[in-house]
C-alpha cells in the first residue's frame, strides 16, 4: 500500500508545463542547475513551488557563516517581490529577537516547529507569530536543515492563503528539504571558503585560489598605487607590554587605519606584523593623480580616526606612498605557499618607509608621485636607499 507522500512525491499534480514535484525534486539534486548563485536558487525553487500550488507566498533561508564581522546571512523570497539578502552581525544570537523566535530552538531540537496563525488556539509564543499575523499571513513553518556534518541551519516557509498550507503542500515542503539542505551545504562549503580566504589573503587573492591558482608560480601583475604603513616605536613597545596587550594595541590601531584604505577603494594585500601593505590599483596613467589624492585621504582619515581617541596617546604610525607594476603570485616550498609581491616598486616604498624615520617623518611620499599632488606635499629631503642608484627625493605629506 502507497501512503500519501509517495503519491504526491511519484506523481504529483502538474504545472502547465507538464512539470510535478519529482522534477522539482530532480532539479534540485541535480544541483538546480543552471542556477549560478544563492539567489537564483531560492528564486527556483519557490516560484516551482507556486506553479506546482503549494500554498507558498514567503520563504526565508537563514545560515550561520565562518566571517570576521557577519554571524548569519538571510535570504528571503517574497511572492511577487522576489528575492533579498541581509546579514547578520556579530552579536545577534544575544539579542531578544533571535532568542524570542523558533530559529534557536528548531536549531538545538533538529525539529520542525508549525504555527498555524489563522487557528484561534494557535499559541503567541513567539514574536514572529504576531509580526506574521500583522502582515496577513495564515500559516507559517520552521524547519531544520540538517548537513552531512550535523550541523544545522534553518529555513522557514509563510502561506497568506486561506486555510494556510494544505496536508499536501506540508508533505511537499517535507520532501524538498532534503535536497534544499543539500544545496545549502553545498553552498555555504563555497561561502565559507571564500570568506576565510578572503579574511587570511585578501579579497582578490582569495578569488585567485577559488579559480585554481593554487601552483607556485601562479601569479598576476598589478598595477598600482602602493601604501606601506607600520607602527612607530614597535620594538619599544614589544619590551613594555605582554603579548596578548600587543594584539589587543594592533587590532585597535589596524581598525582606525584600515577602513578609510578599503573606503577609499584600495585593498589590504597583507599584514606584516606590525603594519600592512595595501594597493589602490589603476588601469592607466592618466589615473594616477586620483588614485594618489584617494591614497593620501585614506592615509589621512586614517590618522584623523586614530586620534580621535585615547589609543592615539599611545600609537603613532608611519606611511610611504608610491606606484608601479609587480608581481603579486605563490611562492613557497613543499605543501605550503604564501602570496607575496615582488618588484622593484615594491622594494622602493619599503625603503621609503625607513627613509621616514631617518628624516623624522611621519608620510612620506615618492618623487613620481610627489609631482602629480605637489600641492598636497613639500620635500622633506633627499637620501641613499639602499638598493637604488644615486640620492632620492624624499617628500611629506
Amino acid at each position: 500500500m502507497t501512503d500519501s507522500a509517495d503519491v504526491v512525491k511519484n506523481a504529483g499534480p502538474a504545472d502547465d508545463t507538464g512539470s510535478t514535484v519529482q522534477d522539482l525534486l530532480d532539479w534540485m539534486i541535480d544541483g538546480a542547475r543552471p542556477s549560478a548563485n544563492a539567489v537564483e536558487i531560492v528564486k527556483g525553487i519557490c516560484e516551482r513551488l507556486v506553479a506546482l500550488d503549494v500554498a507558498v507566498d514567503r520563504f526565508t533561508l537563514f545560515i550561520y557563516t565562518l566571517h570576521p564581522n557577519v554571524m548569519g546571512r538571510r535570504f528571503r523570497w517574497i511572492k511577487g517581490s522576489g528575492v533579498d539578502v541581509a546579514e547578520a552581525p556579530m552579536g545577534t544570537f544575544a539579542t531578544q529577537t533571535y532568542t524570542s523566535n523558533p530559529l534557536p530552538h528548531v536549531l538545538e531540537s533538529q525539529t520542525a516547529i508549525r504555527r498555524h496563525l489563522e487557528d484561534p488556539a494557535c499559541p503567541d509564543d513567539y514574536i514572529i507569530v504576531g509580526e506574521l499575523r500583522e502582515q496577513g499571513f495564515t500559516d507559517y513553518l520552521v524547519q531544520p536543515l540538517i548537513f552531512t556534518t550535523g550541523e544545522t541551519h534553518a529555513c522557514s516557509w509563510s502561506s497568506a492563503q486561506v486555510g494556510g498550507f494544505s496536508t499536501r503542500d506540508l508533505s511537499v515542503l517535507e520532501q524538498i528539504n532534503r535536497p534544499l539542505a543539500r544545496l545549502t551545504e553545498t553552498y555555504m562549503l563555497r561561502l565559507n571558503a571564500a570568506s576565510l580566504l578572503s579574511t587570511y589573503v585578501g579579497r582578490n587573492s582569495g578569488h585567485l585560489i577559488l579559480d585554481g591558482q593554487v601552483h607556485r608560480g601562479d601569479g598576476e601583475q598589478i598595477t598600482a598605487v602602493i601604501l606601506f604603513v607600520d607602527v612607530k616605536d614597535f620594538t619599544s613597545l614589544c619590551n613594555r607590554k605582554t603579548g596578548a596587550e600587543l594584539v589587543g594595541l594592533l587590532n585597535d590601531t589596524f581598525d582606525r587605519l584600515v577602513p578609510p584604505v578599503a573606503a577609499n577603494g584600495g585593498e589590504i594585500l597583507k599584514y606584516m606584523g606590525d603594519g600592512f601593505f595595501a594597493i589602490f590599483p589603476y588601469a592607466n596613467a592618466g589615473e594616477i593623480r586620483d588614485i594618489t589624492n584617494t591614497a593620501i585621504d585614506a592615509v589621512t582619515e586614517g590618522g584623523v580616526a586614530l586620534g580621535k581617541d585615547a589609543l592615539g596617546e599611545t600609537i603613532s604610525f608611519r606611511a610611504a606612498l608610491h606606484n608601479g607594476t609587480f608581481h603579486y603570485g605563490n611562492i613557497g616550498g613543499s605543501d605550503r605557499l604564501d602570496f607575496t609581491a615582488i618588484g622593484p616598486p615594491i622594494n622602493y616604498t619599503a625603503r621609503l618607509l625607513s627613509a621616514a624615520s631617518e628624516l623624522g617623518c611621519d608620510r612620506v611620499l615618492s618623487a613620481s608621485l610627489a609631482a602629480l599632488v605637489s600641492e598636497r606635499c613639500a620635500l622633506a629631503g633627499t637620501l641613499d636607499l639602499k638598493g637604488f642608484d644615486g640620492a632620492q627625493e624624499i617628500w611629506k605629506f
